[in-house]
């Protein structure tokens, strides 16, 4: 088993990991690190961003959450990848989940020169789960397993990096072409609307900086009454309710999962000052951000205290 290294230093609980069960780790410095049938500390799971790319496989059992409000369902096969930035949620996990975790630094990826292949960042935005069948899952646990096994001898092979580095260049570019299989393979009527689809990019990309609905619809050069009744028939919510989503779902991950103050938070959603972002996030939750943050805590507490 790897040694606990600084990758997971300070964050690691909000991935909710414990460790010390996990069936078996291995690491490379804070580049790359994977885990084999991770123990969850709790199971009321907090949403949290991720500063890495991770990517789960699901060999058994059952997972259900949202990464940036799409939701997914893991099942046996399914590969689930969450780029860095974006906020997951996990609603639940079933007691025989088995399955393997890999996070990858930004630094570590910079460095696989996969280019735009098969535009695969672009088709992770639009749907991060892919289902996996037969041979592709073969392919798929073999990849772990070399991984693995070339971490496990990382001290007495000085080329552990870039053979590393090599073998997870090739597990993008086949991932990228299922996702691109995947993508091309559904129909017109599957897809939401074009209009839809471009505002919530926007919404992904300005929510910090922009909550009104003026600015999108001038953005996509429509009127805010048009792009209203366009995703309000679309998705069943206005388009201020998918804005104001994205913003407390960021201030809930940020609450739930790292030390930053109050006033730090309300400073990085580009609130004016800590009180109107304490005013904006009681309308809609219901409680202030500090006692919403003591609630998670004393759960996390409770939770770990029962196990």
């Amino acid at each position: 088993m790897a040694k606990h290294d600084d990758f997971f230093s300070g964050d690691l609980s909000a991935q909710n990991v414990n460790l010390t069960e996990t069936g078996w780790y291995s690491s490379f410095g804070k580049d790359f690190v994977i885990l084999h049938n991770p123990v969850y500390r709790y199971q009321n799971h907090q949403p949290y961003k991720l500063d890495q790319v991770a990517m789960i496989y699901c060999e058994k059992g059952m997972a259900k959450g949202s990464v940036n409000l799409t939701p997914y369902r893991l099942e046996p096969g399914g590969m689930l990848i969450v780029l860095s930035g974006h906020i997951m949620e996990s609603y639940e996990v079933s007691e025989d989940f088995e399955g393997t975790h890999i996070f990858m630094s930004e630094r570590f990826l910079s460095r696989l020169d996969i280019g735009d292949s098969y535009k695969f960042y672009d088709a992770v935005e639009r749907n991060p789960y892919i289902q996996l069948h037969g041979r592709a899952c073969d392919a798929m646990e073999k990849y772990f397993d070399m991984c693995h096994a070339m971490l496990e001898i990382k001290e007495d092979n000085p080329n552990t990096e870039e053979a590393l580095r090599l073998q997870t260049k090739v597990f993008f570019l086949m991932m990228g072409w299922f996702l691109h299989q995947e993508a091309f393979s559904q129909t017109l009527s599957d897809r939401p609307s074009d209009t839809m689809e471009r505002f919530l990019n926007l919404v992904k990309k300005n929510y910090q900086e922009h909550r009104d609905v003026e600015f999108y619809a001038g953005t996509m050069n429509m009127t805010a009454k048009y792009l209203s009744f366009v995703v309000k028939k679309t998705s069943g919510k206005t388009p201020l309710e998918w804005i104001e989503n994205y913003v407390i779902l960021d201030a809930k991950a940020q609450l739930s999962s790292t030390m930053n103050t109050v006033q730090q938070i309300a400073w990085n959603l580009n609130f004016p000052s800590q009180s109107f972002f304490g005013r904006y996030f009681k309308r809609i939750i219901g409680m202030s951000p500090s006692d919403y943050r003591a609630n998670v805590r004393e759960h996390k507490s409770f939770s770990e205290t029962v196990r």
